[in-house]
């Protein structure tokens, strides 16, 4: 469903009275250690099986999320107010928060500015071209222009690439550009809008068509045109480029799967549904979400594991999706989380507000994932539920 069509017309829905839960107790200082967190963030001290493995809430921060992997791992949060902040992801506190932009109807919407992290910084999507500040101080670290910025797509993200560039589609082009300063390495023709994502030494696009390009030289490596219409940014997993494309109709999508090293075909399986969420894979199985409809795929094949169903939220915007750890999740318009298994799709638990209204405006859901800890945002702030690690 395309968002902006969502919010000027949004589906009828049924008149939805306010459903009651049983209030969460809320902890103490002490009650799950002497944590001070600081930012408007709070311990929440029931982990029942029926509300979910609660940690921290905060509302001092909401909007795109960015968690970085790896032994130190970082939360940025990319919001619609135009400010872009580093949290702890321990406790929730801010550590900083910088101005990057005046809010605009487009990031407004969709919850702040696309960003993305690598070599020590946080490169973002800003009105008026790519800027890069300092992952620990939020300093500016350099800025350059994007004459024809406005042909990213909602959903698109800068990619980095870990010591090596930073990726950008603009003005008909993909741009690589140094890290340090900015300063564009090359340039090679590609589809207005393209997404794109990044493994090693290679950057991959996909919209009118999937290419893949030396990440040092910008040398493209192969093109597969059989898969036209690529709508989400593609995911790299075990040797495979995963990536969704316009089906049949416009009620059904393509799911495929393309070898990294050649561009090959490996597998397409037709899904009912159409969506502009990414996919998620983990663990050798890839999710596919629309609608109410969560979908487990095995990578290697394309076969269907399992299917689970997810209750719709009853406001208004599209239900987001993860994968981390051997759990798919889904977060929903109206606060709630729900947790299954990846092997099998079964539920694990789930997580409520403690009042589940219905909403009237758009709500962009972002959810991000690592280890046993899932992070959610929505307009009423950020959650994090699970095991810190």
């Amino acid at each position: 469903m395309n968002p902006d069509a969502a919010a000027q017309n949004p589906p009828a829905r049924p008149q939805v009275n306010q459903i009651n839960r049983r209030r969460l107790l809320l902890s103490a200082a002490g009650g799950i250690g002497a944590l001070a967190v600081a930012g408007g963030a709070r311990w929440w001290a029931d982990r029942s099986a029926e509300h979910g493995p609660r940690l921290w809430s905060t509302t001092a921060a909401n909007g795109r999320l960015i968690l970085t992997d790896g032994p130190q791992r970082d939360l940025y949060v990319s919001g619609s107010d135009g400010n872009l902040r580093a949290l702890d992801p321990r406790t929730g506190a801010v550590r900083w928060s910088r101005a990057v932009d005046s809010p605009d109807a487009v990031s407004a919407y969709l919850g702040g500015r696309p960003s993305a992290v690598g070599d020590g910084a946080v490169y973002t999507a800003i009105s008026t071209g790519l800027q890069a500040l300092d992952a620990t101080t939020g300093e500016v670290r350099w800025q350059v222009p994007v004459p024809e910025w406005a042909e990213l797509p909602a959903e698109q993200t800068p990619v980095a690439v870990g010591g090596g560039l930073v990726f950008a589609v603009h003005g008909g082009a993909l741009h690589a550009h140094d890290p340090a300063t900015g300063e564009t390495r090359w340039s090679k023709a590609s589809g207005a809008g393209d997404f794109l994502a990044a493994d090693g030494d290679t950057v991959y696009t996909g919209g009118a068509g999937a290419r893949a390009f030396d990440a040092r030289t910008g040398e493209q490596r192969w093109v597969q045109e059989t898969v036209p219409g690529v709508n989400t940014t593609p995911v790299v997993h075990r040797g495979a480029v995963l990536l969704t494309y316009a089906g049949g109709t416009a009620t059904t999508t393509w799911v495929g799967s393309l070898e990294a090293a050649t561009g090959r075909v490996r597998w397409q399986r037709m899904q009912r549904g159409a969506t502009n969420h990414p996919l998620s894979a983990a663990d050798g199985t890839v999710c596919f979400l629309s609608g109410t409809q969560l979908v487990g795929m095995d990578t290697e094949t394309g076969e269907p594991r399992w299917t689970a169903t997810v209750t719709l939220g009853l406001g208004r915007g599209e239900s987001s999706m993860t994968t981390a750890n051997g759990v798919a999740y889904v977060g929903t318009n109206d606060d709630r989380l729900f947790a299954f298994d990846l092997t099998t799709g079964s539920p694990r638990w789930q997580d409520a507000p403690d009042d589940l209204r219905s909403g009237t405006g758009y709500t962009y859901v972002s959810l991000a994932a690592a280890g046993s800890t899932v992070y959610r945002s929505s307009r009423t702030g950020l959650q994090a539920l699970g095991t810190l690690t």
